[in-house]
């Protein structure tokens, strides 16, 4: 199954017969997208780092961390500055997720509330794929202990699906930690059906790319690159 990605001049683009999927670099404003993908509807929720799953397209402003649809020409928008933007397409219920998963969303379960509202229209995601994409990295991702904790339970809930032994790396400071967010988000994943084969990822670290909003870099409330899952 080819799942190469193109690059894109607003970031990296995935397209099949069924799907579209991107993730948008700093240059992916709202206008931008709408202009370079004129054919789709955008879908965009209030983001808050929960576990709320929505069906879309939805009212505008509605607080949501993962959009679920089966229609086609929705994109389904997700707005990141480290936090991991996960999309999901389901070949038998011909649905799609777009989940907003930072690492409060990961210990939340965002991954999981999307699966199990998908779910609801009879799938068990077997026949499902996964993109994860960039988002904020293992060797830029340090954390107090405190925090550290409550990511390698979110990882405890899930082992028993993933060979993973821990989340967590060793950090200079013995106070800290660095953290391996994509391990935990590969095992919610795993937890809801989707096999290891259907799992891809878009290697990129926003703390390290330049092309790319990070808010522990920059520390800008308001700078996000928009990501997006469309069915065609």
């Amino acid at each position: 199954m080819l799942n190469s990605f193109n690059d894109h001049s607003l970031g990296h683009c995935f397209e099949d017969s069924e799907v579209t999927v991107f993730y948008g670099n700093s240059a992916s404003a709202r206008d931008a997208i709408a202009l370079n993908f004129p054919d789709y509807n955008l879908s965009y929720v209030k983001q808050t780092h929960s576990n709320i799953a929505v069906f879309a397209p939805t009212e505008n402003g509605r607080e949501a961390d993962a959009q679920i649809t089966s229609q086609k020409k929705v994109a389904l928008c997700i707005r990141t500055a480290d936090c991991v933007p996960v999309m999901i397409h389901d070949y038998a219920s011909q649905q799609v997720a777009g989940i907003h998963a930072g690492w409060r969303g990961v210990e939340n379960g965002a991954i999981q509330a999307a699966g199990d509202l998908m779910r609801r229209r009879e799938t068990d995601l077997r026949t499902a794929r996964a993109w994860i994409g960039p988002h904020i990295r293992c060797e830029s991702f340090e954390v107090g202990l405190d925090v550290a904790a409550k990511l390698e339970a979110a990882l405890d809930r899930v082992r028993g699906f993933s060979g993973a032994q821990t989340c967590l790396l060793p950090h200079e400071n013995p106070e800290k930690k660095r953290v391996n967010l994509s391990m935990i988000v590969r095992a919610q994943l795993l937890s809801l059906g989707i096999s290891e084969s259907r799992i891809f990822e878009l290697s990129i670290d926003t703390v390290g790319s330049q092309s790319h909003d990070s808010y522990r870099r920059d520390r800008k409330t308001d700078n996000r690159q928009t990501s997006f899952i469309a069915l065609k």
